[in-house]
């Protein structure tokens, strides 16, 4: 494949219109979620069809996995982790033939349990990448349409600060919440076990559909379920999306309803859960509860993992410590002793690796430590020791180089300072908000709050729309900060810009410093 080709290619892949292909899938997936909310099954599946023969849809499906995933580059048992242009056109060709296509065997990757044990995570050929987020576009309407208020894993606009905002809300010392009880429950290694046809008769897909499901369950897709963000970057949306439909309901078992009103008293996230109970009632027959419903579907509890807490004893729960303070009922959430211990080794590994000069070491623990602080920064960051690790890498830096004391002074106030928090003041989304549903002013305002400093600022500058293509921002999109002269440390008003990460990427400025630097 020569230069000119491939040249050739990325001009027509780079002018395709993407903006219309976003209006039209969107346009497609409201008209399922719209026939879906009416209880329609055969206009369902006749817009899945007109979905899967769509090629806008096609189209964005390659983009997702080829340049937007952030495990984009984690190969599969083929050992393609890269697409060109070329090939990314070839592909969206090979989408066409969707009746013809077999999943492939899983690439096995081990990842450390808490317990010593390992647990194997699933990575598919970019292919199948691709046809899996093709049907995702399809299923997950659906299962927005009736998706629980309690459910949050890996849908959407939703997020853990969803779920954690509820948390405080409902043991907040105004709602009582030292009085209450907490029911923990998690379910791992057994979806691996379950029945295809109890998990297909849950799936409302067309023929073609139900058939890839088929060969992708037999590949061995829900074995466990991601649901961290690591995890389902690797394997796609498809797993958790299946997982939220087998488990739905579960977290609805101690609902109650008051003077007309509905009251959520469960939260879940994928495959873990927790159950709230009010002053009276009986742990025991709510464990039964749940024994029932998983019975029912096939699945168990892990007992380790499955708990009846008192707020005020405190628990862990994604991980996050909640905790309700015994001499004044106020509620407090903090990182779990455990989250920080993984941040404090992520950071001594990335120090202690030589095969990278410092100051690539540097950035590194800095965008960790970043990522670390973004999670908790709605929670009460007084509560852990923020200084041990910044002491650490600052001994280290000492011991291990030849850097001035300044010089390693300027790195740590890089990596650990400049950080805020606000405890508890994350809105989470409103009752049964779905993306789905077509307003677009409530989730381009919503996606904002996940963002914070000259981002945030330019977000509402441009009233929460995308300054290259002019689109709302959705609740899916990944937002970015483009820097008009191209100098990354430049934070005037009037030189950043809100973008999304697609129109950041062919942002000409960007493609002529590239090109400078591979002259040199």
């Amino acid at each position: 494949m020569t230069a000119k080709t491939i040249q050739i290619c990325a001009d027509e892949w780079r002018t395709l219109p993407w903006k219309k292909f976003q209006k039209t899938l969107f346009r497609l997936q409201h008209r399922i979620y719209k026939a879906a909310k009416s209880n329609d099954k055969n206009s369902v599946k006749r817009l899945q069809s007109l979905l899967f023969g769509s090629k806008c849809a096609k189209y964005l499906a390659v983009r997702q996995v080829s340049q937007l995933n952030a495990g984009k580059k984690n190969a599969g048992v083929d050992g393609i982790s890269l697409l060109n242009p070329k090939e990314r056109l070839q592909l969206v060709t090979e989408l066409h033939f969707m009746k013809k296509w077999k999943h492939r065997k899983l690439k096995r990757v081990s990842l450390p349990k808490e317990n010593g044990e390992q647990r194997l995570l699933g990575i598919p050929t970019l292919r199948d990448k691709a046809m899996q987020c093709l049907v995702t576009y399809a299923l997950e309407p659906v299962y927005e349409s009736y998706a629980s208020d309690g459910s949050y894993g890996v849908r959407p606009g939703h997020s853990g600060l969803d779920l954690q905002n509820r948390v405080f809300q409902i043991l907040k010392s105004s709602c009582n919440g030292y009085k209450k009880m907490i029911v923990k429950v998690n379910l791992t290694d057994c979806f691996g076990t379950l029945s295809h046809e109890k998990i297909m008769s849950r799936i409302t897909l067309p023929g073609v559909g139900q058939k890839f499901l088929r060969s992708a369950l037999m590949a061995g897709i829900l074995r466990e379920p991601s649901n961290t963000l690591w995890e389902t970057s690797q394997g796609g949306r498809m797993a958790p999306l299946l997982c939220n439909m087998i488990l739905h309901g579960i977290e609805d078992l101690n609902n109650a309803r008051i003077r007309r009103q509905d009251y959520q008293r469960g939260f879940r996230y994928t495959n873990d859960l927790i159950l709230v109970l009010m002053p009276g009632e009986c742990g025991e027959t709510l464990l039964r509860k749940v024994e029932s419903f998983l019975d029912l579907h096939g699945l168990r509890a892990e007992e380790a993992k499955t708990s009846i807490v008192s707020p005020v004893e405190g628990f862990d729960f994604l991980g996050w410590h909640f905790r309700v303070k015994a001499k004044n009922h106020k509620f407090v959430c903090y990182p779990s002793k455990k989250n920080r211990k993984q941040m404090i080794e992520k950071i001594k590994s990335i120090m202690k690796n030589s095969k990278y000069k410092v100051q690539d070491r540097v950035k590194k623990v800095e965008k960790v430590y970043r990522t670390w602080w973004n999670y908790h920064r709605f929670t009460d960051m007084n509560q852990v020791n923020l200084w041990s690790p910044r002491k650490w890498a600052y001994q280290y830096l000492q011991k291990t180089t030849k850097l001035p004391g300044k010089k390693i002074g300027k790195y740590m106030k890089d990596i650990f300072n400049g950080h805020t928090s606000r405890m508890n003041r994350y809105m989470a989304a409103r009752g049964k908000k779905s993306v789905y549903d077509g307003d677009f002013t409530y989730w381009s305002k919503k996606n904002a709050t996940e963002y914070t400093g000259p981002l945030a600022t330019a977000l509402k500058k441009q009233e929460y729309r995308c300054n290259c293509c002019g689109l709302r921002f959705s609740g899916t999109d990944w937002i970015e900060l483009h820097h008009k002269n191209g100098i990354n440390n430049d934070f005037k008003v009037t030189n950043v810009e809100a973008l999304h990460r697609t129109c950041h990427q062919y942002q000409e400025i960007h493609r002529e410093i590239l090109l400078m630097r591979k002259r040199r």
